[in-house]
């Protein structure tokens, strides 16, 4: 394990997140590239980025690598890309595996991450969307076929979301839709039957982990709750004929309204306790217990399904945590081969683990070791 202090502002969630980043090809704390770069002097109007690694691994050594590059500072490298909308925002991300350009998803699973953060209580408490964006982020880590039909499926929502109004204000005609459909199923099948299948998994994980760390008599649980109803055990071909079915029944709410309504794009993760919505009924303590559940399970997940151990993120989570789940987390962290951990509370740390820690301390971006 290797600890980084500082304070506030220092750079300590910076470094946490170029590594994820490297892990999942995009950042987790904004959408908008341009958030990554520090603006350069405005006399050039040019701004440059790069996140670079070198992981160490038993088999084959690696180097990752992402540059972000401003649209206006290097136009004439996407010569054969269509101009952006505001040259002045659009930022171009380029990746390499070991010097070789790749597109993002040869990226994608390189190396293994789970980041621990105080947004995780939105994995409880946020909407559908956050949740299916952890499902995505976790299985994707580890199954580049489930990648792909993920990457595919969301290109045939938009597709299809643009004929849909089309056909409302008559430009199209209502038969075009049967091409959209079978590509939207056959794709669509493929991304519930894995994340259902992971959901499982996942839930079996956290539940022993949940309830040593709660030390509550309640039990969690997590679901998959797609948006076309299916049996317990529902075959792909089962799965594609229900969203088929599913798909005609919403016909014209789909018509009238100009978007899809059918398929894994508007499905969720339920997280209960006792039977009972987690995000109506669970308290705090409950809520950040149950995140942290979720997520050491997802540490599990992927040492399971990948020859590499993920590397553990840890952003500052300590502090919201008692003693005795400090300890916990702490403890499971070091059963993996490296754990990464932010904090900036010295105290954090329980004194027993220090001898086994690398310290360092980060002030206004520059890391520097301590001495144990």
């Amino acid at each position: 394990m290797t600890l980084f202090h500082g304070g506030n502002g220092e750079g300590k969630s910076n470094l946490i997140e170029a590594i994820y980043m490297l892990a999942i090809a995009r950042s987790p704390r904004t959408a908008n590239d341009r958030d990554l770069m520090r603006r350069a002097p405005a006399a050039s109007g040019e701004a440059y980025a790069r996140i670079a690694a070198n992981v160490e691994r038993d088999d084959d050594p690696l180097r990752l690598q992402i540059d972000l590059v401003s649209a206006t500072a290097d136009a004439s490298a996407t010569a054969d890309a269509k101009p952006p909308r505001d040259a002045s925002t659009a930022v171009q991300k380029r990746f390499r595996v070991n010097g070789a350009h790749r597109r993002a998803a040869a990226l994608i699973g390189q190396l293994n991450a789970v980041m621990f953060s105080a947004d995780d209580l939105n994995i409880v408490y946020g909407s559908p969307s956050a949740r299916r964006r952890y499902l995505n982020i976790l299985i994707a880590q580890a199954d580049r076929e489930y990648l792909r039909a993920l990457r595919r499926y969301e290109r045939i929502v938009r597709q299809r979301n643009h004929l849909l109004r089309q056909i409302r204000d008559g430009g199209a005609r209502p038969d075009e839709l049967g091409f959209w459909d079978d590509a939207l199923v056959n794709e669509g099948k493929l991304v519930i039957a894995r994340r259902r299948a992971s959901a499982q998994t996942l839930s079996q994980s956290a539940k022993p982990i949940y309830a040593e760390m709660s030390g509550a008599s309640e039990t969690m649980a997590a679901a998959y709750n797609p948006n076309v109803p299916l049996p317990l055990e529902a075959s792909d071909d089962a799965i594609a004929d229900l969203m088929r079915q599913r798909l005609a029944e919403r016909r014209a709410a789909e018509l009238a309204r100009g978007v899809t309504l059918v398929g894994p794009h508007r499905d969720d993760l339920r997280l209960t306790l006792d039977d009972m919505d987690a995000a109506a009924f669970a308290s705090r303590g409950q809520t950040r217990t149950l995140a942290l559940a979720l997520k050491l399970a997802e540490a599990e997940y992927l040492a399971a399904r990948r020859a590499h151990q993920p590397v553990i993120l840890m952003d500052d989570v300590l502090s919201e945590l008692d003693a005795a789940r400090r300890i916990q987390t702490l403890e499971r962290a070091s059963r993996y081969r490296q754990a990464l951990i932010t904090t900036a509370d010295a105290h954090a740390v329980d004194a027993r683990f220090l001898p086994h820690i690398a310290r360092f301390s980060i002030r206004n971006g520059a890391v520097t070791p301590i001495s144990n």
